[in-house]
């Protein structure tokens, strides 16, 4: 966090600079008080005056301090909390896919919300309250050692002890600062689902239950909220009754060592410094153990778990052959998924993935595209393990098909061409490809077309022939394709089939329908049964089926 901090460093100068101009307010207050009070001991009108106008410029001019000293460090906030928000989404941005599966989508929203915006309330102000007080407390403990050394001694030893009282503290305050952070991370995560469901929730009539569940997170996260307010609140309360006990024993070391003649301006600004040793110290421990739960939210946001080694020995993508897949082995969990499995895909050729629902065929694709790595066996590109090369390379010679579509609220030709430049003759190609000509002869701007929120204002078999024509346009290496035809009614599925077929890439693809005339020209079968892998060509596949049919 310190690092964060001095990256500005002009910035942080100014900050630092805001901070400390508060200890010149703080000192001719205490100093103007003390010599009104010596007023009261000599009973001199004139001096009176003379020390009230000083209270009245003192007061002016903390009033002056403050304002300058609000300038100075609001800059710097703004722009360390901007800082903060860029580099976590940035984080975000950079994950590969398997680490950004790491956590739920909803974690990510309430880590740049809910978590920066605790910080930037908090934070600044306790680091003001800390680097004022750290002042405070050693400009008075200077003075102190000036009028009074011994006090001063005994003051140093004093303020020790409370700060080792107040430091115990620590740890709880962390834990609990986590805990309200993941508490919001659920309570976020909850809210999101709950939304996205809320039409099924609704016409099944079962919203009381997932309102149930909400209140309840909505009561756990409030809990722990008021946990942390009430521990801070009662560590405050401790270290104000040490304070005060300090403050009555100052008291009395002071008036028991009075003589005859005293100045009273003397003695009210000794133990003016003197408290001043104190006060500080009490706050200061709470103050820091805010800034350190806030500190490690921050830091766990913008840490970045994969190895920078790793990716520098990463390689190039390179596929001009085949695809070796060698006893290959997969568990969600318990659950074993595939045991073994052992096939050799060949560049350029069509493969059709099958397998009942639960078998494993998106996980394969998965596996396949660097999703998990977490396998036994091997994954080779010509001879390459699929881990060793660079999920950004392999990224950009491949090309994905889903079934769950995402859209940008942006024209059909900014969400096929991604914000990448492409020939006209390129668009075009895709757009016939994908069968997207009836809608766009339909819009008023045809490819200007604005498409709003995740394509509401499209049908499910429009959205998906977007997305057919977004792969496409890349010219990849490889697609593949998850139930591609699923929302596309009987002769768009067929020329959407066939276009895919008809492509210069290799393709892996899962789909149930079939298409007679058309999936025949699958080159082969990959069929997933019992945790294995089965290699066949498509004559053989058609064979084997016809043969289940006869018996059936």
């Amino acid at each position: 966090m310190t690092a964060l901090l001095i990256e500005d460093k002009k910035g942080f100068i100014r900050y630092l600079i805001g901070c400390f101009i508060l200890l010149s307010e703080f000192l001719l207050t205490n100093f103007a008080i003390a010599n009104i009070a010596g007023v009261v001991q000599t009973g001199n009108l004139s001096d009176l005056m003379r020390f009230g106008i000083y209270g009245l410029l003192a007061f002016i001019y903390a009033a002056a301090v403050f304002i300058i000293s609000r300038l100075l460090r609001i800059g710097f906030m703004r722009d360390t909390t901007l800082r903060i928000r860029r580099r976590a989404f940035e984080n975000i941005m950079t994950k590969s896919t398997r680490a950004f599966n790491g956590k739920l989508k909803n974690e990510y929203i309430s880590n740049l919300v809910n978590d920066i915006n605790t910080f930037e309330g908090k934070y600044f102000h306790a680091l003001l309250n800390l680097i004022f007080g750290a002042e405070i407390y050693l400009a008075s403990l200077l003075i102190l050692f000036y009028l009074e050394w011994e006090l001063a001694v005994i003051m140093v030893g004093v303020s020790l002890v409370i700060f080792l009282i107040n430091r115990s503290f620590q740890k709880k305050t962390i834990r609990m600062q986590e805990d309200v952070q993941k508490s919001g991370e659920r309570f976020t995560v909850n809210i999101a689902n709950t939304f996205s469901g809320l039409e099924i929730l609704k016409l099944n009539r079962i919203e009381e239950r997932f309102l149930t569940g909400s209140m309840r997170e909505t009561e756990l996260l409030e809990k722990r909220k008021a946990g942390v307010n009430i521990f801070t609140f009662w560590q405050g309360r401790f270290s104000n009754f040490l304070g005060f006990i300090t403050t009555i024993l100052i008291l009395y070391f002071i008036i028991s060592r009075l003589e005859p003649g005293y100045d009273l301006a003397r003695v009210m600004f000794v133990i003016s410094m003197a408290s001043s040793t104190i006060w500080p110290i009490t706050e200061i421990m709470p103050l820091f153990n805010v800034l350190k739960s806030n500190s490690t939210i921050i830091e766990n946001i913008l840490r970045n778990d994969e190895s920078s080694e790793r990716n520098e020995d990463l390689k190039p993508y390179d596929f001009k052959e085949s695809i070796e897949v060698r006893d290959l082995t997969f568990s969600y969990g318990d659950r074993r998924i595939l045991t073994k499995g052992n096939l050799i895909l060949e560049k350029g050729k069509k493969y059709l993935l099958k397998g009942s629902s639960g078998a494993g065929k998106s996980t394969f694709i998965q596996l396949l595209s660097k999703v998990y790595e977490d396998y036994e066996g091997e994954i080779l590109i010509d001879g390459r393990d699929l881990r060793e090369i660079s999920e950004e390379s392999f990224n950009r010679h491949v090309s994905f098909i889903y079934q769950d579509v995402f859209l940008f609220e942006d024209t059909i030709r900014s969400n096929i061409c991604l914000y990448k430049k492409y020939e006209e003759s390129e668009i075009e190609k895709a757009v016939k490809g994908s069968g997207l000509d009836p809608l766009l002869s339909k819009k008023e701007k045809g490819m200007e077309e604005f498409i709003e929120e995740n394509g509401k204002n499209l049908s499910g078999g429009e959205r998906q022939r977007i997305s057919i024509a977004r792969a496409i346009i890349r010219n990849p290496q490889i697609l593949f394709a998850d139930e591609v035809t699923s929302a596309l009614d009987e002769s768009l599925g067929r020329l959407v089939e066939e276009t895919i077929l008809s492509l210069d890439t290799t393709v892996i693809a899962i789909s149930h329908r079939f298409y007679p005339g058309v999936t025949e020209k699958y080159d082969a079968v990959i069929e997933i049964r019992n945790g294995g892998l089965y290699l066949k060509s498509m004559k053989e596949y058609l064979k084997e089926v016809q043969v289940l049919e006869e018996n059936i």
